[in-house]
């Protein structure tokens, strides 16, 4: 359920209810978590949460070759690792309830989707061409997943629609040369895309809403450069229909990494700190959003946005190249958790961190 995140460790530091998301508490107070279900030589890459006491966070050990889904729960009072039913590297989670979610990712036979269904992971078939690179969830059980080729740099891509059984080309209308790579679904009436379109000189950005019964259109305003010199609109999170928040990232095109404002009826488009290409969107929790870059070095950077201002906060210290893949606020508290991978030479450890 991203608004698209501590979890205390498995081993024993409890959740509270976190304080007061301000910018003071952002500043202070990222920790990390200790659990063993985090012992292992590879990535933590998503995370997300259906309610305060369920979520899971994903991430894949081994190699390209033969990848291991780390697939880590969090039960209400610890984070426990679970099995995958079939061997792959994820790419996305998304969390309905206690009795389902969804992981998608691929291995070298292709696409792989799996189904929780409150007892056990089952592999379900993910159809068209692409790999799965994101999955978002309502608590009503709505799911939707996006499949690409080379999506970060606006390629070619799908959408597919959890019919409660299997994934199902929901045949969204959009223009020609349109490529989505971003879903947040509220709910089965709520449904948010972005990505881009192109008219064959010039990419503009693209968002659709789902209101149950039809798609509507709403174009964002300016150029995000050529179709061989372009910025793309990675991830959407709509805290409502008039507080929603796209990423761009630069990629190669003349333009700017930023994060992109709705508020039902205009864009704002504010640009974000630093100099590293933004990899990372979620909510806030408070009607604001957080923005993480590609990678840290010595503590991880995190960028909190208000609706009008910046604040920057970091992590506690770790060796290494720090590479925070994704966060989520943890819904019935002020907490957001964070998943994320420390490269120090050869090894990798995965990690949680948690503000709150």
């Amino acid at each position: 359920m991203r608004r698209n995140a501590v979890l205390a460790g498995a081993t024993v530091l409890a959740l509270g209810s976190g304080t007061v998301f301000a910018p003071s508490a952002l500043a202070a107070g990222w920790r990390n978590i200790s659990s063993s279900a985090l012992k292992y030589d590879g990535s933590l890459d998503r995370v997300d949460f259906a309610s305060k006491s369920v979520g899971w966070a994903v991430g894949a050990s081994g190699s390209l070759f033969s990848p291991t889904a780390r697939i880590v729960r969090w039960t209400g009072t610890s984070w426990t690792g679970q099995t995958s039913p079939v061997g792959f590297a994820p790419t996305d989670v998304a969390a309905a309830s206690a009795s389902r979610a969804w992981i998608v990712g691929y291995n070298l036979t292709g696409p792989v989707s799996v189904y929780w269904n409150g007892t056990k992971w089952t592999q379900v078939s993910f159809p068209l061409v692409g790999l799965p690179t994101q999955v978002s969830a309502g608590t009503d059980g709505a799911a939707y997943a996006i499949t690409g080729v080379d999506v970060s740099s606006g390629g070619p891509a799908a959408i597919l629609r959890w019919t409660g059984s299997g994934w199902l080309d929901p045949q969204v209308p959009l223009p020609a040369s349109t490529s989505i790579v971003g879903v947040d679904v509220r709910s089965r009436s709520d449904v948010w895309l972005a990505g881009t379109t192109s008219n064959g000189t010039t990419v503009t950005g693209l968002v659709v809403h789902y209101d149950g019964k039809t798609w509507k259109q709403i174009k964002v305003p300016g150029s995000l450069g050529t179709p061989t010199n372009r910025a793309v609109l990675t991830r959407i999170v709509a805290n409502s229909s008039t507080n929603v928040y796209v990423l761009r990232a630069k990629q190669n095109a003349q333009s700017t990494n930023a994060l992109l404002h709705y508020d039902g009826k205009t864009w704002k488009t504010a640009n974000v700190p630093g100099t590293q290409t933004p990899v990372g969107l979620s909510s806030d929790g408070a009607g604001g959003a957080i923005v993480i870059p590609a990678t840290s070095t010595g503590k991880t950077t995190y960028y909190r946005y208000d609706g009008t201002t910046w604040t920057t906060a970091h992590g506690p210290s770790r060796a290494g190249t720090l590479t925070v893949g994704d966060a989520d606020a943890r819904p019935g508290t002020t907490g957001i958790a964070s998943a994320g991978t420390s490269n120090n030479g050869s090894s990798r450890a995965p990690f949680i961190e948690y503000l709150g």
